[in-house]
């Protein structure tokens, strides 16, 4: 299993996991949990196996509140300082 922050040079991966309508955070390998609680703040929820920790938005969010809680994700975690990257596809939802 890959992990796609790790593959893209990232702190956090926001995007959809193929073949379904789960929103995923991936976090880096080795994250502080200062990411980890920055994430659970903004409404994802923390998923934990073995040595990997990943977030979910709840599956009963509609597409506006999904692009909402994406964009604010973005812009807190850039703001404080990790590298971030959103699926433009999960921000231009409909508002």
């Amino acid at each position: 299993m890959s992990n796609q922050a790790d593959d893209n040079n990232l702190d956090v991966l926001i995007h959809r996991r193929a073949l379904c309508t789960t929103v995923v955070a991936e976090s880096r390998t080795g994250a502080p949990e200062a990411l980890f609680a920055t994430l659970d703040g903004l409404g994802f929820q923390r998923q934990e196996h073995a040595i990997y920790v990943w977030h979910v938005l709840p599956d009963d969010l509609d597409p506006a509140e999904i692009s909402r809680t994406c964009r604010r994700a973005g812009s807190t975690l850039l703001a404080a300082g990790y590298k971030t990257e959103v699926d433009e596809r999960l921000i231009e939802q409909p508002q």
